[in-house]
């Protein structure tokens, strides 16, 4: 019977021009622990290497005079007044609350308004003051606003082609089955388990650190990781760097992604984060996960301090880090799951590669938080 009848994966010189085997089911159960990104995030199928992330941006509460403020001025100059409306109260460092009458003009960031409203008292105002959005008081009927309330930001994304060759020969191809640290036997061969490592290592770590680089512009297209995707809450120098404490963490993470919207419900931490929170008297706890379907344990933690989010320890990430996502709106996109790719036989010797491609996916980016720059931590 010719050989493109057979069924199975035994020939590999056989089936290399007709399957390619996705492995992704091993893959996201064996390195769940070491690649928890890629691992545990959903994956949803894209079809084009080019696709793009859609945030929607809140009104911020908070704005800056962009000019001085005198006590009878009726008009203020505001650094963003795009998303301002006829109707809006503000209130600034003095405590006075002003009232906008006019429509933003666009080209200044200028408006019009009314002084000591609600029962407040004109005073003064300094360049870069911080001032308050209290709330918008209209008559129900006004239609006609050039504010934009909900700004939708639109970031490109490039699906990256990840590839590992693996060329394997004599005992080395027949140590299946052999001890790994995870948990007990590994599922395939000593030679392809590493290879199929290193493409998951790959995988996480750029979906870290890539910078991302345009198909229409280069060979080898790369994605965009979460340090490039968060720009609003990207804290790469943070107060207090070299005796950071536990409420300086909630601060740089949690509290910035509340104040934009989101509700962050999980943090990856780098390694030695775990040892920071030693230090701060909060170590974590184990959750009980279950396992995969290999058996290995899946390490998910808690500290109570936080109030219920989830911890991952995420090995890849390099010192000093910590990622509170908003998990809702974070997944894996792909074109390729993880496949094992035959190239043939030659001799005794296997020949294939391991081959991946795809992107991660991060909407509204200010629901989400980037933290490095520590340098020790501080009860």
């Amino acid at each position: 019977m010719p050989s493109t009848f057979s069924q199975g994966i035994e020939f590999v010189n056989d089936f290399k021009d007709q399957i390619r085997n996705e492995i992704h089911a091993v893959s996201m159960n064996w390195f769940v622990n070491r690649c928890p990104l890629v691992t545990r995030l959903p994956r949803i199928p894209v079809a084009s290497t080019t696709f793009t992330v859609v945030s929607r941006v809140a009104r911020p509460r908070t704005l800056k005079l962009g000019a001085a403020l005198s006590a009878i001025d009726s008009s203020a100059t505001f650094s963003d007044a795009s998303y301002l409306m006829v109707g809006d109260v503000l209130e600034l460092v003095s405590g006075e609350r002003i009232e906008i009458t006019g429509e933003v003009n666009v080209s200044t960031n200028a408006v019009t308004i009314r002084r000591a409203a609600e029962g407040t008292t004109a005073a003064t105002g300094a360049l870069n003051d911080t001032v308050r959005l209290v709330g918008n008081s209209r008559t129900g009927g006004e239609v006609n606003q050039l504010a934009v309330a909900m700004k939708p930001l639109v970031t490109s994304q490039f699906c990256q082609t990840w590839q590992h060759p693996v060329q394997i020969s004599g005992s080395l191809q027949a140590a299946t089955g052999f001890s790994s640290a995870a948990s007990g036997g590994t599922p395939l061969d000593q030679a392809r388990m590493d290879g199929l490592q290193n493409l998951m290592d790959d995988m996480e770590s750029t979906s870290y650190y890539g910078r991302g680089e345009d198909p229409a512009l280069v060979a080898r297209p790369k994605q965009k990781g979460l340090k490039t995707l968060i720009t609003t809450n990207l804290v790469t120098s943070p107060t207090s760097a070299s005796a950071y404490k536990a409420t300086d963490l909630i601060r740089d993470t949690l509290e910035r992604c509340r104040t934009n919207g989101g509700n962050p419900d999980v943090m990856l931490l780098s390694s030695n984060f775990m040892t920071g929170l030693a230090v701060w008297g909060h170590a974590v706890q184990r959750i009980d996960a279950g396992t995969s379907v290999f058996g290995v344990p899946i390490n998910v933690f808690e500290a109570p301090f936080l109030g219920g989010i989830t911890l991952i320890e995420a090995p890849l990430l390099r010192p000093f880090t910590a990622v509170a996502l908003t998990s809702s709106e974070i997944r894996m996109r792909v074109k390729r799951n993880e496949f094992w790719n035959s190239r043939g036989v030659r001799g005794d010797a296997v020949e294939g590669d391991w081959i991946a491609e795809g992107a991660i996916e991060l909407q509204n980016e200010s629901h989400h938080a980037w933290l490095e720059g520590i340098t020790a931590f501080s009860a």
